[in-house]
Protein backbone atom coordinates (compact mmCIF):
# COMPACT_ATOMS: atom_id res chain seq x y z
CA UNK A 1 0.00 0.00 0.00
CA UNK A 2 1.54 3.54 -1.12
CA UNK A 3 2.97 4.65 2.47
CA UNK A 4 1.41 8.66 1.64
CA UNK A 5 -2.56 6.84 1.21
CA UNK A 6 -1.79 4.08 4.72
CA UNK A 7 -0.61 8.18 6.59
CA UNK A 8 -3.89 9.22 5.67
CA UNK A 9 -5.53 6.32 6.71
CA UNK A 10 -3.78 6.29 10.21
CA UNK A 11 -4.52 10.03 10.62
CA UNK A 12 -8.49 9.50 9.76
CA UNK A 13 -8.34 6.76 11.95
CA UNK A 14 -6.54 8.77 15.08
CA UNK A 15 -8.95 11.41 14.27
CA UNK A 16 -12.38 8.71 15.12
CA UNK A 17 -10.28 7.56 18.15
CA UNK A 18 -9.93 11.10 19.41
CA UNK A 19 -13.64 11.49 19.36
CA UNK A 20 -14.35 8.55 20.75
CA UNK A 21 -12.06 9.52 23.74
CA UNK A 22 -13.55 12.93 24.50
CA UNK A 23 -16.72 11.41 24.45
CA UNK A 24 -15.90 9.26 27.35
CA UNK A 25 -13.98 11.76 28.86
CA UNK A 26 -17.41 14.24 28.75
CA UNK A 27 -19.44 11.55 30.40
CA UNK A 28 -17.98 12.52 33.68
CA UNK A 29 -18.29 16.29 35.46
CA UNK A 30 -15.13 18.24 36.61
CA UNK A 31 -15.00 21.37 37.78
CA UNK A 32 -13.04 24.85 36.17
CA UNK A 33 -10.26 26.01 38.79
CA UNK A 34 -10.13 29.62 38.55
CA UNK A 35 -7.41 31.70 37.28
CA UNK A 36 -5.54 28.74 35.83
CA UNK A 37 -3.71 29.04 32.22
CA UNK A 38 -2.41 25.53 29.82
CA UNK A 39 -0.18 26.79 27.15
CA UNK A 40 0.00 24.38 24.16
CA UNK A 41 3.35 24.25 22.26
CA UNK A 42 3.98 21.00 20.46
CA UNK A 43 6.59 21.50 17.84
CA UNK A 44 10.28 21.28 17.38
CA UNK A 45 13.45 22.71 19.35
CA UNK A 46 13.90 25.54 16.97
CA UNK A 47 9.98 26.29 17.11
CA UNK A 48 10.89 26.29 20.62
CA UNK A 49 13.24 28.38 21.14
CA UNK A 50 11.83 31.62 18.59
CA UNK A 51 8.82 31.11 21.25
CA UNK A 52 10.12 30.65 24.55
CA UNK A 53 10.96 34.66 25.50
CA UNK A 54 7.20 34.94 25.17
CA UNK A 55 6.93 33.37 28.82
CA UNK A 56 8.21 35.88 30.39
CA UNK A 57 5.59 38.39 28.51
CA UNK A 58 2.64 36.47 29.70
CA UNK A 59 3.98 35.72 33.35
CA UNK A 60 4.37 39.43 33.61
CA UNK A 61 0.79 40.37 31.97
CA UNK A 62 -1.61 42.62 33.43
CA UNK A 63 -3.84 39.67 32.24
CA UNK A 64 -2.25 36.18 33.20
CA UNK A 65 0.16 37.55 36.16
CA UNK A 66 -2.26 36.17 39.26
CA UNK A 67 -2.83 32.75 37.25
CA UNK A 68 -1.44 29.50 37.90
CA UNK A 69 0.35 28.47 34.52
CA UNK A 70 1.22 25.12 32.87
CA UNK A 71 3.43 25.02 29.88
CA UNK A 72 2.19 21.75 27.78
CA UNK A 73 5.21 20.81 25.83
CA UNK A 74 7.36 18.71 23.48
CA UNK A 75 9.63 16.10 25.68
CA UNK A 76 12.27 16.51 23.54
CA UNK A 77 13.29 19.82 24.23
CA UNK A 78 12.14 19.14 28.53
CA UNK A 79 15.47 19.90 29.27
CA UNK A 80 15.63 23.13 28.20
CA UNK A 81 12.41 24.59 29.13
CA UNK A 82 12.95 23.27 32.64
CA UNK A 83 16.43 24.77 32.98
CA UNK A 84 15.39 28.46 31.70
CA UNK A 85 11.77 28.81 31.99
CA UNK A 86 10.32 27.76 35.58
CA UNK A 87 10.32 31.36 36.84
CA UNK A 88 7.63 31.87 33.96
CA UNK A 89 5.61 28.49 34.81
CA UNK A 90 4.42 26.81 37.69
CA UNK A 91 4.02 23.37 35.89
CA UNK A 92 5.22 21.59 32.80
CA UNK A 93 3.57 18.74 31.31
CA UNK A 94 5.25 16.53 29.11
CA UNK A 95 4.09 15.09 24.92
CA UNK A 96 5.71 12.39 23.64
CA UNK A 97 4.46 12.82 20.07
CA UNK A 98 5.09 9.15 19.13
CA UNK A 99 3.23 7.66 21.48
CA UNK A 100 0.34 10.00 21.02
CA UNK A 101 0.04 9.21 17.56
CA UNK A 102 0.41 5.70 18.37
CA UNK A 103 -0.01 4.36 21.66
CA UNK A 104 -3.55 4.80 22.45
CA UNK A 105 -3.96 3.96 26.37
CA UNK A 106 -1.00 7.01 26.42
CA UNK A 107 -3.10 9.39 24.63
CA UNK A 108 -6.35 8.57 26.17
CA UNK A 109 -4.14 9.01 29.94
CA UNK A 110 -2.56 12.23 28.87
CA UNK A 111 -6.52 13.59 27.02
CA UNK A 112 -8.20 12.44 30.68
CA UNK A 113 -5.48 14.24 32.78
CA UNK A 114 -6.03 17.75 30.87
CA UNK A 115 -9.63 17.39 31.21
CA UNK A 116 -9.46 16.44 34.98
CA UNK A 117 -7.13 19.66 35.64
CA UNK A 118 -10.13 21.70 34.95
CA UNK A 119 -8.24 24.52 33.48
CA UNK A 120 -10.24 28.20 33.40
CA UNK A 121 -8.08 29.13 30.01
CA UNK A 122 -6.47 26.98 27.64
CA UNK A 123 -4.17 28.93 24.45
CA UNK A 124 -2.27 26.84 21.37
CA UNK A 125 0.21 29.22 20.91
CA UNK A 126 1.33 27.47 17.59
CA UNK A 127 0.33 29.19 14.44
CA UNK A 128 1.05 25.89 12.45
CA UNK A 129 -2.03 24.38 14.18
CA UNK A 130 -2.06 20.41 14.20
CA UNK A 131 -5.40 19.05 14.40
CA UNK A 132 -4.38 15.55 16.00
CA UNK A 133 -2.33 17.18 18.37
CA UNK A 134 -2.54 20.67 19.70
CA UNK A 135 -6.54 21.36 18.70
CA UNK A 136 -7.24 17.96 20.06
CA UNK A 137 -5.37 18.82 24.03
CA UNK A 138 -7.62 21.79 23.60
CA UNK A 139 -10.63 20.67 22.49
CA UNK A 140 -10.16 17.14 25.91
CA UNK A 141 -9.84 20.62 28.59
CA UNK A 142 -12.90 21.57 28.04
CA UNK A 143 -11.81 25.12 28.99
CA UNK A 144 -14.26 28.39 29.61
CA UNK A 145 -11.71 30.03 27.32
CA UNK A 146 -9.96 28.74 24.37
CA UNK A 147 -7.75 31.06 22.04
CA UNK A 148 -5.76 29.72 19.33
CA UNK A 149 -4.23 31.14 16.02
CA UNK A 150 -6.03 31.00 13.04
CA UNK A 151 -3.14 29.01 11.54
CA UNK A 152 -0.87 28.45 8.93
CA UNK A 153 -2.22 28.33 5.27
CA UNK A 154 -0.95 25.35 4.07
CA UNK A 155 -4.05 24.32 1.65
CA UNK A 156 -3.78 20.40 2.94
CA UNK A 157 -4.56 21.55 6.24
CA UNK A 158 -5.74 25.13 6.62
CA UNK A 159 -9.74 23.78 5.12
CA UNK A 160 -9.61 20.88 7.74
CA UNK A 161 -9.58 23.16 10.44
CA UNK A 162 -12.10 25.20 9.17
CA UNK A 163 -14.35 22.37 8.88
CA UNK A 164 -13.39 20.39 11.49
CA UNK A 165 -11.58 22.07 14.62
CA UNK A 166 -11.96 25.66 14.42
CA UNK A 167 -15.13 25.37 16.47
CA UNK A 168 -12.76 24.21 19.76
CA UNK A 169 -12.11 27.47 20.21
CA UNK A 170 -13.72 30.68 21.70
CA UNK A 171 -11.42 32.87 20.33
CA UNK A 172 -9.22 32.52 17.20
CA UNK A 173 -6.82 35.45 16.96
CA UNK A 174 -6.13 36.31 13.00
CA UNK A 175 -2.32 35.61 11.48
CA UNK A 176 -1.34 37.70 8.67
CA UNK A 177 -0.81 36.09 5.13
CA UNK A 178 2.38 37.60 4.99
CA UNK A 179 4.80 35.07 5.38
CA UNK A 180 6.91 36.25 7.84
CA UNK A 181 10.27 35.04 10.05
CA UNK A 182 8.95 33.09 13.09
CA UNK A 183 9.73 35.17 16.04
CA UNK A 184 8.10 37.91 14.36
CA UNK A 185 4.94 35.43 13.80
CA UNK A 186 5.09 35.03 17.66
CA UNK A 187 5.16 38.33 18.36
CA UNK A 188 2.24 39.18 16.30
CA UNK A 189 -0.14 36.18 18.39
CA UNK A 190 1.30 37.19 21.96
CA UNK A 191 0.67 41.01 21.10
CA UNK A 192 -3.13 40.58 20.24
CA UNK A 193 -3.73 38.14 23.09
CA UNK A 194 -1.60 40.14 25.39
CA UNK A 195 -3.32 43.52 24.33
CA UNK A 196 0.33 45.51 24.56
CA UNK A 197 3.39 45.83 21.90
CA UNK A 198 6.33 43.58 23.14
CA UNK A 199 9.77 44.90 23.25
CA UNK A 200 10.81 41.04 22.06
CA UNK A 201 13.45 41.57 18.90
CA UNK A 202 15.70 38.09 19.02
CA UNK A 203 15.87 34.94 20.50
CA UNK A 204 17.92 34.95 23.61
CA UNK A 205 19.32 32.20 25.68
CA UNK A 206 21.87 33.26 28.45
CA UNK A 207 25.11 31.68 28.12
CA UNK A 208 26.51 31.97 31.82
CA UNK A 209 23.43 29.91 32.91
CA UNK A 210 24.18 27.16 31.00
CA UNK A 211 25.90 24.30 32.31
CA UNK A 212 29.98 23.60 31.81
CA UNK A 213 30.39 20.39 29.76
CA UNK A 214 33.55 18.20 29.96
CA UNK A 215 36.64 19.71 29.35
CA UNK A 216 37.14 20.70 25.04
CA UNK A 217 39.36 22.13 23.39
CA UNK A 218 40.54 25.68 23.45
CA UNK A 219 38.99 25.84 19.62
CA UNK A 220 36.67 24.06 17.74
CA UNK A 221 33.88 24.36 15.36
CA UNK A 222 30.72 22.64 15.94
CA UNK A 223 29.83 20.91 12.92
CA UNK A 224 25.48 19.64 12.76
CA UNK A 225 24.94 17.66 9.94
CA UNK A 226 21.42 16.46 10.54
CA UNK A 227 17.91 16.85 9.69
CA UNK A 228 14.96 14.99 10.29
CA UNK A 229 13.72 15.87 6.62
CA UNK A 230 16.63 14.23 4.07
CA UNK A 231 15.95 17.01 1.92
CA UNK A 232 17.20 19.46 4.17
CA UNK A 233 20.42 17.16 4.75
CA UNK A 234 23.55 17.97 3.17
CA UNK A 235 25.61 15.03 2.60
CA UNK A 236 27.61 13.50 4.92
CA UNK A 237 30.61 12.80 2.62
CA UNK A 238 30.39 16.16 2.18
CA UNK A 239 30.83 17.58 5.17
CA UNK A 240 33.49 15.17 5.95
CA UNK A 241 35.53 17.17 3.91
CA UNK A 242 34.81 20.84 5.34
CA UNK A 243 35.84 19.00 8.69
CA UNK A 244 39.37 17.85 7.24
CA UNK A 245 39.53 21.35 5.59
CA UNK A 246 38.49 23.10 9.20
CA UNK A 247 41.15 20.62 11.10
CA UNK A 248 43.80 21.24 8.00
CA UNK A 249 43.69 24.82 6.73
CA UNK A 250 43.05 26.04 10.63
CA UNK A 251 43.99 23.91 12.65
CA UNK A 252 40.83 23.22 14.38
CA UNK A 253 39.12 20.66 16.31
CA UNK A 254 35.70 19.52 15.04
CA UNK A 255 32.59 18.58 17.50
CA UNK A 256 29.55 16.72 15.70
CA UNK A 257 26.97 16.53 18.81
CA UNK A 258 24.02 15.04 16.98
CA UNK A 259 21.47 13.57 18.94
CA UNK A 260 21.57 9.62 19.84
CA UNK A 261 18.92 8.98 16.57
CA UNK A 262 21.43 10.43 13.97
CA UNK A 263 24.92 9.39 15.41
CA UNK A 264 24.49 7.17 12.07
CA UNK A 265 25.82 10.35 10.28
CA UNK A 266 28.75 11.34 12.84
CA UNK A 267 29.80 7.70 11.73
CA UNK A 268 30.03 8.10 8.19
CA UNK A 269 31.80 11.12 8.86
CA UNK A 270 34.38 9.45 11.48
CA UNK A 271 35.33 7.12 9.15
CA UNK A 272 36.43 9.29 6.30
CA UNK A 273 37.72 11.54 8.72
CA UNK A 274 40.77 10.10 10.40
CA UNK A 275 42.13 12.55 12.98
CA UNK A 276 42.01 12.60 17.23
CA UNK A 277 40.76 16.39 16.16
CA UNK A 278 37.28 15.12 15.36
CA UNK A 279 35.37 14.41 18.37
CA UNK A 280 31.64 12.68 18.02
CA UNK A 281 29.59 13.81 21.36
CA UNK A 282 26.36 12.37 19.41
CA UNK A 283 24.03 11.35 22.07
CA UNK A 284 26.23 12.23 24.71
CA UNK A 285 25.07 15.35 25.53
CA UNK A 286 22.20 16.92 26.68
CA UNK A 287 19.89 20.17 24.96
CA UNK A 288 21.54 22.62 28.04
CA UNK A 289 24.83 21.00 27.14
CA UNK A 290 24.58 21.43 23.62
CA UNK A 291 23.89 25.47 23.89
CA UNK A 292 27.14 25.59 25.49
CA UNK A 293 28.79 23.52 23.17
CA UNK A 294 27.70 26.00 20.58
CA UNK A 295 28.35 29.42 22.71
CA UNK A 296 31.61 28.18 23.44
CA UNK A 297 32.98 27.05 19.80
CA UNK A 298 34.55 29.24 17.07
CA UNK A 299 31.29 28.78 14.68
CA UNK A 300 28.58 26.27 13.75
CA UNK A 301 27.88 24.83 10.37
CA UNK A 302 24.90 23.35 10.14
CA UNK A 303 21.80 22.47 7.91
CA UNK A 304 18.76 24.26 8.79
CA UNK A 305 18.16 22.29 12.05
CA UNK A 306 17.14 23.93 15.72
CA UNK A 307 21.18 23.97 15.77
CA UNK A 308 21.25 27.44 14.09
CA UNK A 309 18.15 28.92 16.05
CA UNK A 310 20.33 27.89 19.31
CA UNK A 311 23.81 29.89 17.75
CA UNK A 312 21.50 33.05 17.59
CA UNK A 313 19.88 32.76 21.04
CA UNK A 314 23.07 32.33 22.28
CA UNK A 315 24.78 35.26 20.08
CA UNK A 316 27.10 32.49 17.93
CA UNK A 317 27.31 32.89 14.40
CA UNK A 318 26.69 30.52 12.05
CA UNK A 319 26.94 28.98 8.30
CA UNK A 320 23.78 27.14 7.54
CA UNK A 321 23.48 25.44 4.22
CA UNK A 322 19.83 24.91 2.73
CA UNK A 323 17.93 24.32 -0.31
CA UNK A 324 15.32 27.08 0.34
CA UNK A 325 12.80 25.00 2.54
CA UNK A 326 10.72 27.32 4.63
CA UNK A 327 12.28 30.74 3.29
CA UNK A 328 11.40 33.61 4.94
CA UNK A 329 9.74 32.05 7.84
CA UNK A 330 12.43 30.35 9.70
CA UNK A 331 15.60 31.50 7.49
CA UNK A 332 17.25 33.16 6.32
CA UNK A 333 17.46 34.87 9.78
CA UNK A 334 17.00 39.17 9.26
CA UNK A 335 19.67 41.16 10.23
CA UNK A 336 17.77 43.20 12.82
CA UNK A 337 17.04 39.68 15.00
CA UNK A 338 20.47 38.07 14.46
CA UNK A 339 23.54 39.51 12.03
CA UNK A 340 26.02 36.60 12.76
CA UNK A 341 23.73 34.81 10.34
CA UNK A 342 25.20 33.11 7.14
CA UNK A 343 23.45 30.89 4.68
CA UNK A 344 24.22 29.25 1.38
CA UNK A 345 21.44 28.18 -1.06
CA UNK A 346 21.70 26.72 -4.06
CA UNK A 347 22.01 28.52 -7.65
CA UNK A 348 18.45 27.97 -8.41
CA UNK A 349 17.19 29.90 -5.59
CA UNK A 350 19.85 32.71 -5.34
CA UNK A 351 18.34 33.39 -8.72
CA UNK A 352 15.17 34.92 -7.40
CA UNK A 353 17.82 36.48 -4.56
CA UNK A 354 16.81 40.39 -5.70
CA UNK A 355 13.08 39.29 -4.70
CA UNK A 356 12.91 37.99 -1.43
CA UNK A 357 9.06 38.40 -1.45
CA UNK A 358 8.77 35.78 -4.21
CA UNK A 359 11.26 33.74 -2.58
CA UNK A 360 9.43 33.65 0.24
CA UNK A 361 5.97 32.89 -1.46
CA UNK A 362 7.72 29.94 -3.68
CA UNK A 363 9.65 28.18 -1.05
CA UNK A 364 7.44 29.26 1.64
CA UNK A 365 6.63 25.03 2.60
CA UNK A 366 9.48 23.50 0.84
CA UNK A 367 12.08 23.18 -1.98
CA UNK A 368 12.43 20.80 -4.16
CA UNK A 369 15.68 21.85 -5.39
CA UNK A 370 18.91 19.16 -4.05
CA UNK A 371 20.97 20.63 -1.54
CA UNK A 372 23.38 19.10 -2.84
CA UNK A 373 23.92 20.94 -5.57
CA UNK A 374 25.98 23.24 -3.58
CA UNK A 375 29.36 22.21 -4.22
CA UNK A 376 32.00 22.16 -1.03
CA UNK A 377 34.61 24.44 -2.82
CA UNK A 378 31.44 27.34 -2.28
CA UNK A 379 31.66 26.03 1.39
CA UNK A 380 34.78 25.83 1.99
CA UNK A 381 35.13 29.77 0.58
CA UNK A 382 32.38 30.84 2.54
CA UNK A 383 34.45 29.85 5.64
CA UNK A 384 37.68 31.12 5.03
CA UNK A 385 35.88 34.76 4.53
CA UNK A 386 33.75 34.02 8.18
CA UNK A 387 37.05 32.57 9.81
CA UNK A 388 40.12 34.68 8.47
Amino acid sequence: MNSIYLKKLLNLFNYFLLNIFLAVLKNKRHGIKNRTLLLIRLDSIGDYVLFRNFLESVRESEKYRDYNITLCGNIIWKDLAETFDKDYVDHFIWLNRKKFYSDFKYKFKFLRNVYKSGYETVIDTTYGREILYGDAIVRASVAKVRIGSTGSREKHVSWKRRMLTDKYYTKLIPATDENIFELFRNKEFFEVLLDKKLNIKQPQIDPSKLPEYKALPDKYCVIFPGSNDPQRRWSASNYAEICEYLISEFGLHVVIPLSGGEKYIADEISRKVKSKKLIDLSGKCSLTELAKIIADSEMVISNDTAAVHISAAVNKRFLCISNGSYFGRFLPYPEAVFPGANYLFPDEVLKDSEHPEKLAEKYRINSPIDINSISVEIVKNKIEHLLK
